[in-house]
């Protein structure tokens, strides 16, 4: 497991970034009313078919492509030095293209650049954003043959990497997203966790949420209508009931993190009871709370957790398209995704029955079920999908930020 001061992949968080989702939502341009939203389970199903419209030859040629750097935009502990590159970066275009990343902060932050006009041949998008990148123009279609171990990667996790039937965005890593607790401080009287706790006064400055404005929101909505709605689907009168909620939760919530090793560094040291976490900061805690004989526990709330899936997408003027193929089948690789689930405790997209069979902590397939096909269908929890209202989930739950600093 990374060191606790190692941020992953979603451990940055810029609460504002360099413009304003409004301004790349109106660059991107309106959204497309036959974009896929993300259905089902990661887990339990195979499958891997992209639609009838991929030709029936390779779409790029690597022969027809020179040498050179393929630059990469990744999350933090995504580097090109990490071992999910290895069969790219030990292969034969290793020397001749090899791997170049920048660090991302996160989504908002990275398409604005890359709209604003950095270029980056190899992007890390959450499925929720592929939208954005495709009608804006920045991402090129997939070509599924050039992807061998996408067979590994089950229909419904693929679904919401599909625009119009084509493939733009290869899914990576999985995770859950929800409040992590000590079980010698916080007690359900019910026996049923719930996002309810954050409006409990018994809890006051004690709980510690992440500062996304749509995580805000969507939690929110989970408090006031339980496991009966879709936190993807709020309408404006729904996302204004939402900011409500949240906003009468201040009382309990010390902070809204930017980083997840500054929560982790805070629960540890005493200062939270209750925390908004994914996978990899929930397991860092427990294990260094068990050395203090305290017990933590990843909730499964009654009304569901939030979750996310994420994954590679190719610039539409990259000038390698068929080694960027290569280098994103590297990651879809049952080596990488075994590597991803040891190393960050995320469950993966590659679904090949190796991975879950050479995980080396055993306690991550249980403790994360892994190897339960319904741990990630609503409403146990709620993947997330394109918004086509974003701007205004982003607005409320911004203004519950400004409530909590006035």
């Amino acid at each position: 497991m990374m060191d606790e001061n190692n941020l992953s992949r979603r451990g940055f968080f810029t609460a504002t970034g360099g413009i304003s989702m409004a301004a790349f939502l109106a660059a991107c341009g309106s959204s497309s009313t036959s974009t896929p939203t993300s259905t089902g389970a990661p887990a339990g199903t195979t499958g891997g078919s992209t639609g009838s419209s991929t030709p029936a030859g390779p779409m790029y040629d690597a022969a027809k492509e020179g040498s050179g750097p393929i630059t990469i935009f990744e999350w933090e502990g995504y580097e090109a030095k990490q071992p999910m590159w290895d069969e790219y970066t030990k292969g034969q275009y290793g020397t001749s293209n090899p791997l170049k990343e920048t660090l991302l902060q996160d989504d908002q932050q990275a398409l604005a650049k890359v709209v604003a006009g950095s270029f980056f041949d190899i992007i890390h998008p959450c499925v929720a954003y592929a939208p954005d990148w495709q009608k804006a123009g920045l991402i090129r279609e997939l070509d599924p043959t050039l992807l061998p171990h996408l067979a590994g990667v089950p229909d419904s996790v693929l679904a919401a990497s599909k625009i119009d039937g084509k493939l733009y965005h290869v899914p990576f890593d999985i995770g859950f997203s929800t409040f992590a607790y000590r079980t010698d401080k916080v007690q359900f009287a019910d026996g049923q966790e719930s996002w309810k706790v954050l409006l409990d006064p018994k809890h006051k400055k004690r709980i510690s949420i992440f500062g996304d404005a749509v995580a805000i929101i969507k939690i929110g909505a989970l408090i006031n209508m339980g496991n009966t709605v879709n936190p993807n689907l709020l309408t404006q009168d729904q996302i204004d009931a939402a900011k409500a909620t949240m906003i009468k939760a201040l009382p309990q919530i010390r902070n809204f993190w930017d980083t997840q090793s500054a929560a982790k560094k805070d629960f540890i040291a005493g200062n939270v009871d209750i925390c908004y976490f994914w996978p990899d900061g929930y397991y860092g805690v427990k294990t260094e709370m068990a050395k203090q004989n305290v017990t933590v526990k990843y909730s499964q709330p009654i009304e569901g957790r939030l979750a996310w899936v994420c994954g590679l997408v190719i610039h539409a003027q990259s000038k390698f398209p068929a080694k960027a193929h290569a280098a994103i089948s590297a990651a879809n690789s049952s080596a990488a995704a075994t590597w991803l689930i040891d190393n960050y405790q995320y469950a993966t997209a590659q679904q090949d029955p190796s991975v879950v069979a050479n995980v080396k902590n055993r306690d991550l397939i249980k403790e994360f079920s892994l190897d339960d096909p319904t741990a990630f269908a609503p409403p146990k929890a709620w993947l997330e999908a394109f918004l086509p209202n974003r701007a205004a989930y982003v607005k409320a739950g911004e203004a519950v930020k400004a409530a909590a600093a006035g």
